[in-house]
């Protein structure tokens, strides 16, 4: 049987920090106190091209939701290069109209939104008047499965580096922005990393679960690849070239040579330089210029099919808690 996992976040005291985490040390069993099935005539579905929302919150704030994902999802594929693929069930997003609604789906007493691999669930509470603190998570997730969709062999370290990118992707006025430098990951690496040497970091010898030092690897990884995204116009372009000679069996370090002219300590300096800049770049697009299909289906959901609905999900919580 596959092994599915929950990625999900810790939300801290400081709420610009966020720390994820894929195993299940911190499960706190009988934290549900709220009944899951109550008021099953609130559920609704709001079927997208890509996306189907199972939700009780409003139908405005589950709209939104749904059309920030396919933002997301169109956006992120330009980005990945992954080729136009259609999944025979579309991603599931289970929508709770606040926290007390999502209370007994929670993995964990400090959960927010989670995103449940090889299920391709994604679970989230509602919060329609202010910054959203779950979604950095659930981006980083959802590129990690774009990715996986990629015909192409692709390294961790870039895996890594553009799901920790794409983690303060928003959608605000019609505008679609990406790639802004998490304040405290910046600095983390412009004042107090010991970087990873670059060999081994570019031949994927680095344990992203166990970082020495504060979110080191994905931190390194995000660097690299926001120096490949925004560094000089041509830098994607050889990134793609320094890719299509790995896949053609090539070392990384000749393949770097070959598409970029460096070596991999040349290459650590260039990225250091590039952190130490007192201005980052990032990405803003407006959302009527990336042809986002964004027409929905919206029906109510009787209570015996709301009930099989959030009983899927539910299963699959309580098994990962009993787990723990």
């Amino acid at each position: 049987m596959k092994r599915l996992s929950i990625e999900y976040m810790l939300l801290c005291c400081n709420k610009n920090i966020f720390l994820a985490a894929g195993v299940f040390c911190f499960f706190l069993n009988g934290c549900a106190t709220t009944d899951p099935f109550a008021n099953l005539e609130e559920w609704k579905a709001i079927q997208s091209k890509h996306f189907i929302v199972y939700t009780n919150a409003k139908e405005t704030v589950a709209t939104d939701i749904v059309k920030e994902f396919e933002a997301f999802r169109t956006t992120a594929l330009k980005i990945t290069t992954v080729p136009p693929f259609e999944e025979p069930d579309p991603v599931r997003i289970y929508l709770f109209k606040d926290k007390k609604s999502f209370e007994p789906f929670k993995p964990s007493e400090n959960t927010g939104g989670y995103f449940i691999s090889g299920k391709n669930y994604i679970a989230l509470y509602a919060i329609p008047f202010e910054e959203n603190p779950q979604f950095p998570i659930v981006y980083h997730e959802f590129i990690h499965y774009l990715i996986s969709k990629h015909p192409a062999k692709i390294p961790r370290w870039y895996d890594e580096g553009l799901a920790t990118l794409f983690e303060t992707f928003t959608v605000e006025d019609g505008v679609v922005t990406f790639g802004k430098a998490q304040y405290h990951r910046w600095l983390f690496l412009k004042r107090h990393a010991s970087w990873i040497p670059m060999d081994e970091f570019l031949s994927d010898q680095v344990n992203y679960q166990h970082n020495k030092g504060f979110t080191h690897a994905h931190s390194q990884a995000w660097a690299l690849m926001h120096y490949f995204l925004y560094a000089g116009h041509d830098t994607m372009e050889k990134l793609g070239r320094y890719i299509y000679l790995l896949n053609n069996d090539q070392e990384y370090d000749i393949a770097l040579q070959a598409a970029f002219g460096l070596t991999p300590e040349e290459l650590l300096h260039e990225v250091k330089n590039y952190i130490a800049s007192k201005n980052l770049p990032y990405s803003r697009l407006r959302i009527d210029t990336i042809a986002i299909d964004d027409h929905h289906h919206i029906r109510s959901l009787k209570a015996d099919e709301a009930h099989a609905v959030i009983q899927k999900l539910k299963a699959l919580v309580d098994t990962f808690r009993d787990a723990q």
